[in-house]
C-alpha cells in the first residue's frame, strides 16, 4: 500500500477545545478555591518551563517516564497514560472507559498507534468519534507537555497514512458499505467462495446498525418456541402487512418472514449470538417478536469484524464511493470514489451491492422530500449516511420508493445528538413530558414513537423531557447496557423524588406529581390512560432518570426500489444490469417502521445477496 504524508490540521488544538477538553494531568478531592487554582496553575507552568530548559540543556527531545492525563470522551472522563524515553513516545495506553463499542474504541484503538507510528501529534479526528478522538489527542498533548518535548514540532511533524493504489481495484463482488448489511453480505459471499472487496468510507465498521440497541424482529423462531411463544412465519408475514396498512412491499415481507431463523442459525455459526432467554415485546403487536443481539451489537460487530479478517475479506477504509463508471454500452461496471486524501480512486466489480446506508445525514434531501417543516432535525445516526450513492443510482435511472415517509424519532437526544432506544418507552414504562408543563402530551408507546413525535411537532417546544426509573436496568442486558451508556455519558439527571425532580426541571410541582400519580393510576388499570397507551410496565417510581430529547431522524425508510433478489429497477421497472441494494439504501420494507426492521432486514438481505450472487456463479 502507498503512504501518504497527512493533511495538515491547524485548528486541531484550538483554544476553544482545550478549554473545553483539557481537564490536566491531576485531581484533588475537595473544593478549590480560584486563588488555590491560581497558584496550581502556575505550579505547573514553572515546572514545564524547567523540564523544557533541562530537556534542552540535556540535548534530549522529552524528560523520560510516564505521564497520565485525564480528559472527558463521549461515555465520560478516562486516563491517557503515555511513556517517554528521551527521544521518542514509546508507548501510549487508553485507561478504562466507557466510549461507544466500535466507534470511540476504533478511535482509542486507531490514533495512540497512528501517534507511536509517525511520532506527531499532527493526526485528524477517527470521523464519527469525535469527542473521543479530541479526548485521546489532547491527553498525548498535555502528556508530552508534562515531559517537557516540543509541541510545536509534535504538530508540525508529517504523518502518513496507509493508501490502496497498489492493490487490485477489480474483483467479482463489490460492496459499498461496512454497516451490518454490507458486512454480512461480505461474509456470506466469502463463506461461498465469492471474491469481494468491500469499500467503507469511515475507518471501522457498523455503519448504523452500532448505534442501535440490537433487536431484531423475527417470527416462528425456535428461541420463540423454548419460551412457549407460539408464532410463525406466515402469522409474522400477515402481521407485519396488516400492522404497515399494507404498505411494506410483500415481497420483502415475505423474505424477512422467511428467513428469521436462518439468520440466527448463520450469526451463531459466527460467534454472534441473541438471548435466548428473554423475547422483547414488538411495536403493534401481541406477540412479542423482538430478538435481542446479546451481550450487545457492539460486540456482535466487532465479531463479524474478526470474522472478516480471519476470511481475508479485502476492506478498504476510508473509501467513500461517490458515483458509477459506465462501459461503452451503459453498463455500470464500477464506482469511483475518493480516499482517505479526498483523492479519486476507481473501483471495478461484476456485480455491485450498494449498502451504504440512508440519507438522515442529509438536510438537503430532508427538506426536499419531507418538507420545510422538518429543516434541521437533530441527526441520530452514523456520521456521512448522505444518499450519495441513492442520488448517483437516480441519476442513472434508478426508481424509488417511500422517499416521502417522514420517519421521525421523538426521542433525540438534544445535546450530543443521541438516538435514544425507544425501549425506554415500550418495554420500561418511561413517558414524555412538555418542559413548559411537566404534562404527557401522547401515546409514547405508539408506532415507534411516531404518534409521539407527530404530537412534539404540532407543539413545537424546543425540547421535551424523557422520565424512566431503575426499572431499564433490569429488563435485558441489551437495554441495560444501552441505559447505562447514556448515564456514563452524562446525558441523565437522576433525581430521588419528584419534588426533587420538579424543582430541577423549574416545573410546577403539582402538575409534575399529577402526571406520574395519572400514569401510575392507569398502570395499576384504575383509570384509562389519557392518550390510549394500553401497554405498561411497572409503575413510575423514584429515582428518576431524566434526559432532554427533541425530534430527529436516525435512519430513513425510503431508498431505491428493488425485485424480489433485491436487484435495483428502473423507473419502468426493469432491473438494472450489476446493480443491488440491501439495508437502508433500499426502500419498500422498513414504511411504516417497527423496532428492529431496519436490523432484521440488513442481517437477512445481506445474509441472501451473498448467497445468491456466488451460487449464479457455479
Amino acid at each position: 500500500m502507498r503512504k501518504r504524508q497527512n493533511r495538515w490540521l491547524a485548528l486541531l488544538l484550538a483554544g476553544a477545545m482545550t478549554a473545553a477538553l483539557l481537564s490536566g494531568c491531576s485531581s484533588q478531592a475537595g473544593t478549590t478555591t480560584a486563588a488555590q487554582t491560581a497558584e496550581a496553575e502556575t505550579a505547573q507552568a514553572e515546572t514545564t518551563a524547567a523540564a523544557n530548559e533541562e530537556t534542552e540543556a540535556a540535548g534530549v527531545k522529552y524528560q523520560a517516564g510516564t505521564y497520565t492525563s485525564t480528559q472527558t470522551g463521549m461515555g465520560g472522563q478516562f486516563d491517557v497514560t503515555v511513556t517517554f524515553s528521551e527521544d521518542a513516545i514509546e508507548d501510549i495506553q487508553v485507561g478504562e472507559n466507557n466510549e461507544t463499542l466500535m466507534v470511540g474504541t476504533k478511535a482509542i484503538e486507531i490514533l495512540p498507534q497512528r501517534i507511536l507510528d509517525n511520532q506527531s501529534l499532527n493526526v485528524d479526528v477517527v470521523t464519527g468519534a469525535t469527542y473521543t478522538s479530541y479526548a485521546v489527542i489532547y491527553g498525548v498533548r498535555d502528556c508530552v507537555e508534562q515531559a517537557g518535548g516540543d509541541l510545536d514540532a509534535l504538530l508540525e511533524a508529517p504523518v502518513t497514512i496507509d493508501t490502496y493504489d497498489d492493490l487490485t481495484h477489480e474483483t467479482d463482488i463489490l460492496i459499498i458499505g461496512g454497516g451490518l448489511a454490507g458486512m454480512t453480505a461480505a461474509i456470506s459471499a466469502a463463506e461461498n467462495g465469492g471474491d469481494v472487496i468491500l469499500l467503507e468510507a469511515k475507518e471501522y465498521l457498523g455503519g448504523n446498525s452500532v448505534l442501535s440497541t440490537g433487536t431484531f424482529i423475527f417470527g416462528g423462531t425456535t428461541i420463540q418456541a423454548d419460551l412457549g411463544i407460539e408464532d410463525d412465519p406466515d402469522t409474522f408475514y400477515e402481521w407485519a402487512l396488516a400492522n404497515s396498512n399494507n404498505a411494506k412491499d410483500p415481497v420483502q415481507v415475505r423474505m424477512v418472514a422467511d428467513h428469521g431463523q436462518d439468520l440466527i442459525d448463520f450469526y451463531a455459526e459466527l460467534g454472534v449470538n441473541f438471548n435466548t432467554e428473554k423475547v422483547n415485546s414488538t411495536d403493534g403487536s401481541e406477540i412479542n417478536r423482538g430478538h435481542a443481539i446479546s451481550p450487545n451489537i457492539g460486540t456482535a460487530v466487532a465479531t463479524l469484524e474478526e470474522d472478516m479478517e480471519e476470511m481475508g475479506i479485502d476492506i478498504r477504509y476510508s473509501t467513500k464511493a461517490d458515483g458509477f463508471i459506465l462501459d461503452d454500452n451503459g453498463q455500470i461496471v464500477g464506482v469511483t470514489a475518493t480516499n482517505y486524501y479526498g483523492e479519486p480512486v476507481e473501483y471495478y466489480g461484476n456485480n455491485i451491492i450498494l449498502a451504504s446506508g440512508g440519507w438522515g445525514d442529509n438536510n438537503e434531501m430532508i427538506v426536499e422530500n419531507w418538507g420545510e417543516d422538518y429543516d434541521g432535525l437533530v441527526y441520530g445516526g452514523s456520521i456521512g449516511m448522505d444518499g450519495a450513492m441513492l442520488n448517483a443510482a437516480v441519476e442513472l435511472g434508478a426508481d424509488t420508493v417511500d422517499m416521502e415517509d417522514p420517519h421521525i424519532d421523538a426521542t433525540l437526544e438534544v445535546s450530543k445528538g443521541i438516538t435514544i432506544t425507544t425501549n425506554l418507552l415500550r418495554n420500561c414504562g418511561g413517558i414524555l413530558v412538555r418542559q413548559s408543563t411537566g404534562e404527557r402530551f401522547a401515546d409514547e408507546q405508539s408506532s415507534h414513537s411516531e404518534v409521539a413525535a407527530a404530537a412534539m411537532h404540532d407543539i413545537g417546544d424546543e425540547y421535551y423531557y424523557e422520565i424512566f426509573d431503575d426499572s431499564v436496568f433490569n429488563y435485558s442486558e441489551a437495554v441495560t447496557t444501552k441505559a447505562q451508556s447514556y448515564v456514563d455519558m452524562g446525558l441523565t439527571t437522576q433525581y430521588d423524588s419528584i419534588e426533587e425532580m420538579a424543582e430541577g426541571l423549574g416545573i410546577d410541582v403539582d402538575a409534575l406529581t399529577q402526571t406520574i400519580d395519572e400514569y401510575n393510576q392507569a398502570v395499576r388499570g384504575e383509570i384509562e390512560d389519557e392518550f390510549g397507551r394500553e401497554n405498561f410496565a411497572d409503575e413510575l417510581t423514584a429515582p428518576f432518570y431524566v434526559m432532554k430529547v427533541s425530534n430527529g431522524v436516525a435512519c430513513t425508510t425510503g431508498g431505491l426500489r428493488v425485485d424480489e433478489n433485491m436487484q435495483v429497477v428502473d423507473t419502468d421497472g426493469n432491473p438494472i444490469s450489476n446493480l443491488y441494494a440491501i439495508g437502508e439504501i433500499s426502500g419498500g420494507y422498513r414504511v411504516h417502521y417497527v423496532g428492529g426492521d431496519s436490523l432484521s432486514h440488513a442481517g437477512i438481505s445481506g445474509m441472501l445477496i451473498g448467497e445468491e450472487l456466488t451460487a449464479a456463479q457455479e
